[in-house]
This record gives C-alpha cells, sequence and structure tokens, in this order.
C-alpha cells in the first residue's frame, strides 16, 4: 500500500473528482452554520479544501498516510483556511471520536477500502441525529452482466464489490439512512484525474517500474486508464449524499 501512495504523491487528487463537484454534494447537504465535519481518506486535500471553503465549518481531515497530510497543511495554508482544517493521521476503520461528534462525515473515493456497507454501519455512530454522510464510489453505469467482458475482468480482480448508483442507494436506505441525493461526477474530473496520473506515471517509472509491486501498479492503471476511455458509459464514479 504505502509504494501504491509513493507512487500517487504529487497528484491535485488522489481520485476523480473537482472542486464543482465537492461544492454540488455539499449543498445537497443543507447544512448551515460553522458544521463540524469528519473527512476520511482525505489524501492530500483535494476534497478538504473546497470543503471549507464551501461549509464555513471545521473539517478534521484524516488519512493513514502522512506525506498526503503534510501536503494538505501546506495546501490548506495557501488557500487560507489553516484555521478550520485539523490534519490527523487516522485509519477510516478505526474512527476515534466519541458518539454523534459530526454534523457531517466526508469521504471521497476511499469508501471502498473497507467497503461501502462496512463503512455506512461504522461510520453511523459518530454522526449526530439527522447528521449527513457523504461518499463517492466507483459504481457501474450499467447491469454489469452486460458489460464488455474485458471490463468485468478488469473490475472482478480491482473491484469485485462494485455495483449501481442504485444499489449504493438501497444499501444506505437498508442501513437507516434516508438519501437526499445523488449524482454522477462529469467527464472533466475523469479526464483531468487520468491525465495527471499518466503524467506522475512516466515520472515514477524510472524508479518503480524495474520493482515488481511497482510495475503491477503502474500497469493496472494504465490498463484502467485505457479501458475508462474505451467504455466511458459504462462506469464512473457516484456521488451519494445520506441523512442519518
Amino acid at each position: 500500500m504505502e509504494l501504491f501512495f509513493k507512487i500517487y504523491e504529487g497528484l491535485k487528487r488522489e481520485g476523480p473528482g473537482s472542486h464543482a463537484m465537492t461544492r454540488r454534494a455539499w449543498e445537497l447537504c443543507g447544512l448551515s452554520g460553522k458544521p463540524e465535519i469528519l473527512e476520511l481518506g482525505s489524501g492530500s486535500g483535494g476534497a478538504t479544501i473546497p470543503l471549507a471553503q464551501v461549509s464555513g465549518g471545521v473539517v478534521t481531515a484524516t488519512e493513514i498516510y502522512r506525506p498526503f497530510l503534510d501536503r494538505l497543511v501546506e495546501r490548506a495554508k495557501a488557500a487560507g483556511v489553516a484555521d478550520r482544517i485539523v490534519a490527523a493521521v487516522m485509519d477510516m476503520a478505526d474512527v476515534r471520536a466519541e458518539p454523534e461528534s459530526f454534523d457531517c462525515i466526508w469521504c471521497e473515493g476511499a469508501a471502498y477500502i473497507m467497503g461501502v456497507d462496512k463503512a455506512l454501519d461504522h461510520w453511523k455512530p459518530f454522526l449526530k441525529p439527522g447528521g449527513r454522510l457523504c461518499f463517492s464510489d466507483a459504481v457501474w453505469r450499467m447491469d454489469p452482466a452486460d458489460a464488455p467482458a474485458r471490463l468485468r475482468d478488469f473490475w472482478a480482480e480491482g473491484y469485485p464489490a462494485m455495483r449501481t448508483a442504485g444499489a449504493n442507494n438501497r444499501a444506505a436506505e437498508a442501513a437507516g439512512y434516508t438519501v437526499l441525493g445523488d449524482f454522477l461526477m462529469d467527464q472533466a474530473c475523469w479526464d483531468d484525474f487520468y491525465d495527471d496520473v499518466e503524467q506522475r506515471l512516466a515520472d515514477v517509472e524510472p524508479v518503480y517500474g524495474a520493482d515488481p509491486d511497482g510495475r503491477a501498479v503502474i500497469d493496472m492503471t494504465r490498463v484502467e486508464i485505457g479501458l475508462y476511455r474505451e467504455y466511458p458509459e459504462s462506469w464512473g464514479y457516484s456521488f451519494h449524499v445520506l441523512r442519518k
């Protein structure tokens, strides 16, 4: 995992997204005042900064990889929101907080690490009554049975639990949440992310390409990029906004 992180250091974001998508999801939350927000899997702050800007609240940004947090703090200072961001090393599967501490829990592109269903259950106790859970996740945009075989095979290995946005919403309702809304991230999010990743892969290949694990990450990522560009209507990222 650390090798994966090292390869992904220096990206603007560690997954697809944009300031506009973060803002759109926040608007669906319908929260006002100065909310207490817990961000899980913050990476280097690609979502943290706009979240602090649009929410007016305090964001506790957590991540297991310290170099990402160090960069997050630098970016927060440059954006003038460092006084409303607390950075902490923490595993999303081991949240260290009092029950009902947060108005909102935010997780862009990382819930899959522990599994969406587990995340829905594990994070819920830390939300205040009526609190919001916002997460983005890779989803099928079609019945996976109808997807091209190459695509099915890739995701059967890369993210076997991937499902449709509707299935995520049904799981959220089964876990006791109310779905306030969901939307697919736009094409520009993917283009910007993959352009950034391709440049990063070219930079790190001379360093990590001879390492078997590094080679595997580089090759797998290039296959993913190629599949998305070939089948952009088959899968994407869905943002889900829920109320406890």
